[in-house]
């Protein structure tokens, strides 16, 4: 399974959006998480749905859910959060794509998750293959180039040559092993 990880930089981009929607050939099943949107509750649960209609228009079949929804994660008391992995390999039976907006449930309260928490926690109950984060330009070569960060030599050694994408590679040194790419390429 694959899991793919898309930043508020990101979801701002138009052409990052086109480039996600029509490049998505991804033949195993994946999860998509991306950051909060605008600061709030309201705008982060649409930019997941908007995503989910965007995709569905380029016929993957996905389906597209907040956090909080059918409690797929919780957040507990001691801050710690949890994952429903039984009901996300349930939903993923009859999907290509699982999207899941930042939006957590704390108490009697809905509010907005930290989305590389939700990723951590994923990753550690989900036999995840491949991690792709997608660099801060859609347009910057070295998303063309599929790189993959797993050490802390390989993040010095891309940031010297890549120092406009520093943000990217330091969050896929930071989720690593990862691999980063661009839109157009992470299909591949």
């Amino acid at each position: 399974m694959k899991l793919l990880y898309i930043t508020e930089a990101n979801l701002r981009d138009r052409l990052f959006i086109r480039d996600l929607v029509f490049s998505y050939k991804l033949k195993d099943k994946a999860i998509l998480i991306h950051d909060t949107f605008g600061g709030t509750v309201r705008d982060t649960r649409f930019v997941t749905k908007r995503i989910s209609a965007m995709l569905s228009e380029t016929m993957v079949y996905n389906n597209a859910f907040s956090a909080d929804q059918r409690n797929l994660f919780s957040l507990k008391e001691s801050g710690n959060m949890e994952i429903d992995a039984e009901k996300i390999h349930k939903l993923l039976e009859t999907v290509q794509l699982l999207i899941i907006g930042p939006v957590i449930k704390k108490g009697d309260s809905t509010e907005l998750a930290d989305p590389l928490q939700m990723v951590e926690v994923t990753r550690t109950y989900l036999d995840i293959s491949d991690m792709i984060v997608f660099t801060s330009n859609p347009l910057s070569p070295l998303g063309a180039k599929n790189i993959r960060i797993e050490t802390d030599a390989d993040l010095e050694k891309m940031i010297t040559v890549y120092e406009e994408e520093s943000a990217a590679l330091r969050l896929a040194h930071r989720l690593r092993p990862a691999r980063i790419t661009s839109p157009a390429n992470y299909s591949q």
